[in-house]
């Protein structure tokens, strides 16, 4: 029997080599490495715990940058790719906030941004609130250039967490 990890590693792969997207790699826990990525979030034992110890419902966003013009399929896509990674550096770093999103129906939101600088913006102060995100480029083999930032995600965690870096925000 396969760990879940191996199982997502590897599906995370097929989908950057058939997809054409790319996320941050993310250190597994115990890693002793000075190579983190600057995408990666990775919330603190401390953190974990009082997400936990919040209860309510959980949730994730996904803040897609407006001033793209990407079409519906490809927001769909790039959407799609930053839900499965924000997933999987959650298994890692934050596993019981995952099991309560899990637990109280998986909400995603898509949210919009006009600018790059604005989701940047976001991303630093999730990352300033030990959420687990995951920011997407592209690869530029369709409508975008390569590397261009397009989706990040955020969390899963408790939605009035998420609401207090997003919730100004306006619906996709």
């Amino acid at each position: 029997m396969l760990d879940t990890t191996v199982v997502f590693g590897i599906t995370a792969s097929i989908l950057s080599f058939v997809a054409g997207y790319t996320i941050a790699k993310l250190p597994r826990p115990g890693d002793s490495g000075s190579s983190s990525p600057k995408n990666s979030s990775s919330p603190d034992e401390g953190t974990e715990k009082v997400f936990a110890d919040m209860g309510g419902e959980y949730k994730m966003v996904l803040v897609v940058r407006n001033d793209l013009k990407m079409g519906k399929g490809k927001i769909a896509a790039q959407c799609g790719h930053a839900a499965v990674g924000a997933f999987e550096s959650g298994l890692r770093n934050t596993p019981a906030a995952i099991k309560k999103w899990q637990s109280s129906g998986q909400a995603k939101i898509a949210l919009k941004v006009e600018t790059e600088l604005a989701m940047m913006e976001i991303y630093r102060t999730a990352k300033t609130n030990k959420l687990n995100c995951c920011l997407i480029r592209d690869a530029g083999r369709t409508q975008i250039e390569a590397n261009t930032k397009t989706v990040l995600a955020i969390g899963p965690a408790p939605i009035a967490v998420v609401d207090g870096v997003t919730g100004h925000l306006k619906l996709l």
